[in-house]
């Protein structure tokens, strides 16, 4: 191996040194024909433009919405009041190409839909005219707005709903995932320290979200007493944490104030006194401290290859220098993989016998929280009556959708975990480019699946309203963290962000509790029915991939070890100057690639530092 070998281009977009790391990497693993896994890499240092996401969540009154508003930096961009609360979440998109100065688009389990923006109080907040509209046949379960001239121009905020207090779901939610940078900013006020359900869910967030910063605003109206506040919410939660979280004071009235404000010396300086610009300095930096995880995770894709060229380079050095004594074993080796080819045909028949229970496994996986979310609401019907949901239909129909969205991604992940644990690295240890590969058609095949249920009646006799799950992978696209759940597994690969929409689950509720629990549990039915369907495409994927890509790992591996033992034979017979050359060469090409994995493994922990 040298130096020269030819080396693809790397993006741009990556940071140089991120770029410096992944193409000396891809040179080596392409001298060691390891062609896949530097493809795999380089697409990954390509993949775009990041996501960018902050989360504002809190409990209902305490100025979320206010908040978002300051942060653009427009007074009423997401509905605000005193007797305002939102229903749905809103995320808020700043787009520079607009010929408008907002646009508003609700989302619905069967399709968007595209509103004048000064309607949108109507559709999203508790006792908005649509929301209450009992001939209303749809109500939506997100919605998104799309601004120009943004003060925070490059991210998308998501307002979270008011109603029901603080969810822990939306910090699972908010969880980092290779395609999305994202900050969780929970929203208190400077009347009191944090509430108990506040520190429950801050200490849930910062299980699963690295980036958390606690927002105490309303600052204006406490003016004796939020500085206090702020270091007593600080002091709580560095106690029960064991470690520092940001806690800063703002005022969002003052910041949408000095928005208004044409002179922009007066506005920055209100701004500054605000303590909006400071939130967005700090959100900003979380942001950028985050940006490389996209285009870590192709060095990390490279570091499994270089470990594996390691590994290889040091047997044959090893055999190098036992020369004739390790022939016994080379060749032990050799007859073993060759017999392992020789029973290829009766294992292919085992491995359709393995997937086939993976598969059940995952069903049986989908049935227990299934069962649990039936329960969990059945239970809630029973208790609280129907006058309770009938109160915020919108919010327990995006609860349901949660519910139901977060056993599909849990599911999807673990078959996932497990086939990659169970079938794929046992027997392609030293290739991991057959998971990443593997793993991305797989994801694909799950993508744009549209099922009908079974339909479900109503109080008026004769009409039947279809339940529609709609099964995607939001991916990477601004609405990523706003509709979905991404799942982000051990192995390193990110299913996608799988989500399920529920269609009219708020008519089944105004038509009564049988109605209801009918809807319920045929809906549930059909959730099973279709994440059935994804597993058998998965399946069908995976198996003749996994078929083809075993016979070509055993024939490149007898090769590799023939090879082995054809340069051992001639180290064998050769002089001593031969064999030193022969080891020279060995522990050249070991120092190179020793090199390149000390380089990545750097880099690794400097950002985790």
């Amino acid at each position: 191996m040298g130096e020269s070998t030819p080396q693809a281009v790397a993006s741009g977009t990556a940071p140089a040194e991120v770029s410096a790391v992944v193409d000396g990497a891809v040179k080596v693993l392409r001298a060691y024909q390891l062609d896949g896994l530097a493809d795999v890499a380089l697409a990954k240092l390509d993949r775009g433009v990041q996501t960018r996401t902050v989360v504002v969540v809190g409990e209902v009154q305490r100025g979320k919405s206010s908040l978002v508003n300051a942060l653009v930096g427009q007074r009423d961009l997401c509905p605000v009041g005193v007797d305002v609360t939102s229903s749905v979440a809103v995320g808020v998109t700043p787009e520079a190409g607009l010929e408008q100065a907002r646009v508003a688009e609700l989302f619905f389990p069967t399709g968007s839909r595209r509103i004048d923006v000064a309607e949108l109080p109507q559709w999203v907040t508790t006792t908005g005219t649509h929301v209450c509209d009992p001939r209303v046949d749809e109500l939506p379960t997100a919605a998104a707005l799309a601004v120009r001239d943004a003060r925070m121009a490059d991210m998308t905020l998501v307002d979270t709903p008011g109603v029901g207090g603080l969810d822990p779901r939306l910090a699972r939610l908010a969880a980092q995932s290779a395609e999305q940078a994202c900050v969780l900013v929970l929203v208190c006020d400077a009347s009191s320290p944090l509430t108990a359900p506040e520190m429950a869910f801050v200490r849930e967030a910062t299980a699963t979200v690295d980036s958390v910063i606690v927002v105490v605003t309303k600052t204006d109206k406490n003016l004796r007493r939020w500085r206090e506040i702020v270091a007593e919410n600080e002091q709580i939660l560095a106690t029960e944490l064991g470690r520092p979280v940001t806690v800063l004071g703002v005022s969002s009235l003052l910041a949408v104030i000095a928005a208004d404000i044409d002179d922009p010396t007066v506005r920055d300086r209100l701004e500054e006194d605000s303590g909006i610009t400071t939130l967005r300095t700090e959100i900003v930096r979380r942001l950028d401290a985050a940006a490389e995880l996209p285009h870590l995770d192709a060095v990390r894709t490279c570091l499994e290859g270089l470990r594996s060229v390691r590994s290889r380079v040091r047997r044959e050095l090893d055999a190098v220098a036992a020369g004739a004594d390790a022939l016994p074993d080379l060749t032990a080796d050799l007859n073993r993989l060759a017999e392992l080819q020789e029973q290829s045909r009766q294992w292919e028949q085992y491995l359709a016998r393995d997937l086939t229970l993976l598969r059940q496994s995952a069903i049986d996986d989908l049935e227990r929280r299934l069962d649990e979310i039936r329960d969990k609401w059945t239970t809630y019907v029973n208790t609280h009556g129907m006058a309770v949901l009938r109160r915020s239909e919108q919010k327990f129909t995006a609860d349901m959708q949660a519910d139901l969205q977060q056993a599909m991604a849990q599911t999807l992940s673990t078959f996932l975990a497990r086939l990659h644990d169970e079938i794929i690295a046992p027997r392609f240890a030293d290739d991991p480019s057959v998971w990443e590969e593997l793993s991305a058609r797989i994801v694909t095949s799950m993508q744009d699946k549209r099922i009908e249920s079974h339909q479900v009646g109503n109080k008026r006799h004769g009409l039947l309203d279809p339940t529609l799950l709609t099964m995607g992978v939001v991916g990477g696209s601004t609405l990523g963290g706003l509709l979905g759940l991404s799942a982000l597994m051990g192995v390193g690969v990110v299913v996608g962000t799988v989500w399920v929409g529920v269609n009219l689950s708020f008519r089944a509720i105004r038509a009564g509790k049988t109605n209801l629990l009918t809807w319920l549990r045929e809906t549930i039915a059909t959730t099973k029915a279709a994440t059935g369907r994804l597993l058998e495409s998965a399946v069908a994927q995976s198996r003749p991939e996994i078929i083809i890509r075993y016979r070509d790992y055993l024939r490149t591996t007898i090769e590799q070890l023939q090879k082995t033992i054809n340069e051992v034979q001639k180290a064998a017979s050769a002089d001593a100057a031969a064999r030193e050359k022969s080891t020279a060469r060995l522990t050249t090409n070991l120092q190179i690639v020793e090199k390149r994995i000390a380089a990545a493994e750097q880099l690794m922990a400097g950002v985790g530092a």
